[in-house]
């Protein structure tokens, strides 16, 4: 008959299963420590064998341990960036990492392109100016709240914008911040006409209560006011390039204020 060497005690696992129900288990964490491989009991003697299983089961618990400290949905978490950034990012969210770019081109030698005589016949240039750069894991993570960070509702509104665009701005790996910051946020709708049922079109422009009437207010173009910095300026990128979403009824412009 085979007899094993089993020096480890089940007791605790065994407990668990027998006298609590799993509903009124109280669950703090994942696995902290692997149920160990052992040896049978006739090679307990063998150094080698006992070597091997010693790491393996270290081997093991590493990773398990790694587990532990790097929950991968959590991409706030410091150990998660580089390409495992990007795996959680595209593989868990759906959410490629951003490329900054400030890329102009401009088509020189085209038909009524130039002026007469400035330029050689059948000469074609291609003049590009600005920076490309993908973006780092900071700003990478930020762009992940932006889009994944539920606590602000869904209803658009002001103090909505204001605190997504803080949360962007001053959270630094994609942290949550405290509303302090919100005061440097400044949301305005510029030409703005006047508003209410006197002066809100020009006199003899539109017909009483018809849409035309209403249409300037209809507009939504709204005006961003954010401290000038170089999130700041990879702020305004993302959210020129569509990088951010953002309501699409709107049109916003961001102002950099230093």
């Amino acid at each position: 008959m085979q007899i094993e060497y089993f020096p480890y005690q089940p007791s605790a696992l065994g407990n668990f299963i027998l006298n609590e129900s799993v509903l009124d288990a109280t669950v703090t964490g994942g696995l902290s420590t692997v149920v160990p491989a052992y040896v049978y009991g006739q090679f307990s003697d063998d150094f080698d064998i006992q070597a091997f299983f010693s790491g393996l089961n270290t081997t093991a618990q590493g990773y398990c341990d790694w587990f532990q400290n790097t929950p991968l949905s959590v991409y706030t978490n410091a150990n998660i960036n580089g390409p495992l950034l990007d795996w959680v990012g595209q593989g868990l969210y759906g959410i490629s990492r951003p490329v900054l770019s400030t890329l102009t081109t401009r088509t020189i030698g085209q038909v009524n392109s130039v002026a007469a005589n400035s330029f050689a016949v059948n000469r074609h240039f291609i003049i590009r100016s600005g920076t490309v750069s993908v973006a780092d894991d900071d700003i990478y993570k930020r762009v992940l709240t932006w889009h994944l960070y539920l606590g602000d509702g869904r209803q658009m509104s002001v103090q909505w914008m204001k605190r997504r665009i803080a949360r962007f701005l001053f959270g630094a790996d994609g942290s949550d911040i405290p509303v302090d910051y919100l005061r440097q946020i400044g949301i305005t709708q510029p030409n703005l006409p006047p508003t209410g049922a006197t002066g809100s079109v020009a006199v003899n422009t539109a017909a009483v209560n018809t849409i035309k009437a209403r249409s300037q207010k209809a507009a939504r173009t709204l005006q961003i006011t954010i401290p000038n910095s170089s999130i700041g300026q990879a702020f305004q990128i993302l959210l020129s390039q569509g990088y951010l979403a953002v309501p699409f009824q709107v049109t916003f412009t961001v102002v950099l204020q230093s």
